[in-house]
This record gives structure tokens, sequence and C-alpha cells, in this order.
């Protein structure tokens, strides 16, 4: 069985080991996970909807994700920012928090989550312990030092705005300065970035080669498998599309669906419960990609 395939896509990092000269190497793909605003629509308190946010994210933080998009559900109310609110919230150092995130209701219950103890949360340590080449995520200061959750504030090397979320790499200890790098620069996964879409966005991005979109419409997982797993092969980047708590993706874009993304598929062919919840399907979804990525060639 042939799925049909589309030179799009969407990102995050998975992680897939392959053996190489009789040692395990390691191959980055970029991961994106998309998901309708409408995604909280079937809780009703915040901190419902805000627990619910929480286990996106930790599949999210889990499988290394590089970016979630939030697109638009255009029948519904949607509560897009609330989303990307709660999300970017969890994504942050927990010492970063307070200055960016100033009190807020939609954020009353975020601090409550576990955090997603990610490499870029790193602890408070003593100035002594730091060593020249430690990345940190910090906030510029308006005076040209940045604040990295230190007892000090490092000399910020490269431009930056004040209160802008940086990336830095410590320069040296005596004097303290730090120099700014993309965040692409880190070793190891550094944290998602949110970004609000629209249908159109998510299903037409051309910076995504294989977009997956679930549904309990699509083809059963058992079918889609091999092509499945030979497209992640071919490819440096995957986005994985969910639909919302009362409407699949079908509902959404309409039928020519499976002619726009590189597949739709069926997580839970056999599925014993009325409906699958979408923080279910997410975790399913990366579980999946994550283990064909993993699988030798």
């Amino acid at each position: 069985m042939c799925l049909p395939i589309c030179p799009c896509g969407g990102a995050i990092l998975i992680y897939s080991c392959t053996a190489v000269a009789g040692q395990m190497a390691i191959l980055e793909k970029r991961l994106a996970v998309s998901i309708p605003d409408s995604v909280l629509e079937e809780k009703e308190s915040l901190r419902d909807k805000t627990s619910k946010l929480g286990q996106i994210a930790r599949a999210c933080a889990i499988y290394g994700v590089d970016l979630v998009e939030v697109f638009r559900d255009r029948n519904t109310k949607g509560e897009g920012r609330l989303i990307r609110q709660v999300l970017e919230y969890l994504e942050t150092p927990q010492y970063l928090r307070r200055r960016l995130y100033p009190l807020d209701e939609s954020l009353k219950y975020a601090g409550a989550l576990p955090p997603l103890r990610i490499p870029s949360h790193k602890p408070k340590v003593p100035i002594v312990a730091l060593r020249p080449g430690d990345v940190r995520e910090g906030i510029a200061n308006g005076d040209g030092s940045v604040d990295v959750g230190l007892d000090a504030f490092p000399r910020l090397e490269g431009l930056a705005r004040r209160g802008e979320r940086v990336t830095v790499r410590v320069a040296s200890v005596s004097p303290l300065a730090a120099e700014r790098i993309p965040k692409e620069k880190a070793e190891g996964y550094w944290g998602y970035t949110v970004e609000e879409r629209t249908q159109d966005q998510v299903v037409e991005d051309p910076g995504f080669k294989v977009k997956l979109a679930t549904s309990r419409l699509g083809t059963p997982l058992a079918d889609a498998m091999g092509p499945i797993r030979e497209t992640l092969r071919r490819s440096d980047s995957v986005k994985l599309i969910f639909g919302s708590p009362t409407r699949g993706l079908f509902d959404m874009f309409g039928r020519d669906l499976a002619t726009r993304v590189s597949a739709v598929v069926n997580l839970f062919p056999g599925q014993q419960v009325e409906t699958v919840r979408t923080e279910e399907a997410v975790f399913a979804g990366l579980g999946l990609v994550s283990t064909l990525c993993a699988e030798k060639a």
C-alpha cells in the first residue's frame, strides 16, 4: 500500500540511534506537534485546562519536540492565547518565570505543575561552580548584563533588548561575562517554541518534509507502519497533527486532508473507548515516531 507523500513538514528533535563504526550515532530530526486552539473545549475549569496542557508539554519534553503549533479551528471559539501562555510558561526555566510572566489569572495553576526538568532548566549554582562554556537561559538587563539565575549578573556580549530572553554561553568567570549564542548551538535538547498558525499554514508549511495527521478515519496503524517507516528514514523533519476532543481533522480540514499531508493514520484502530483524548494521542504519536526513527536502517 502506498501513502501519498508531500514535500512538507513540521519540527521537533528526535534522537535516532544507528550503528556506525561500532558506535551509536545520534541522528537529529526536527519534530513539530500541531494542536487546534479548541483542544481544551471539553474542560470547564482553568485547573483542568492547565492540567491537560501540562500533559501535552510533558509529552513534548520527553520526546524532544522543537516546535508546538497552535492552529485556529475556524468553527469554534478557541483558546489560543491560554494554550500558548501555559505551554511557554512551562518551557521557561523556573528562575526566569517571575520576570517574564507577571501575575496573570490564566497562569494561576501553572506554577503547581511538575517542572519539565529539561536540560535548559539549569539549577542555581554558586559563581565558583561556573565553568567557561556553560550554557544557560537568561533575560537581558538594561545595563548590558544578563540575568541567568545566579547571585551576580554576567556582562552580556552581544546585542539584546531589555527584558528579552536569550541563550548565552559563559565566556569567562573572572571577570564574569557571557556571550549570546543561537539556541541551536546549545548541546542537547533545549526546549520547544510555541507559534500560532492558521490551518492552511499547518499543512502547507514547506519547512517540514513529513506531515502525519491523526484520525480514527485514517489508515490503520499496522497498514501504515511500513510506508511511514521508509518515509521517515528519508527525511530530516516530521510534523504530527492532532484534532480536538469533538472535532477530528477531517471535520476541520475537509475530505481532501489526505492529499495535503504525507499520511492520515489511525493510532488506535482497536480502541475500546468512545474517544481518545488529545494528550493521549500526542504521547502515542510521538512514541511511534520516536521508535521508528530509532530503528536501525
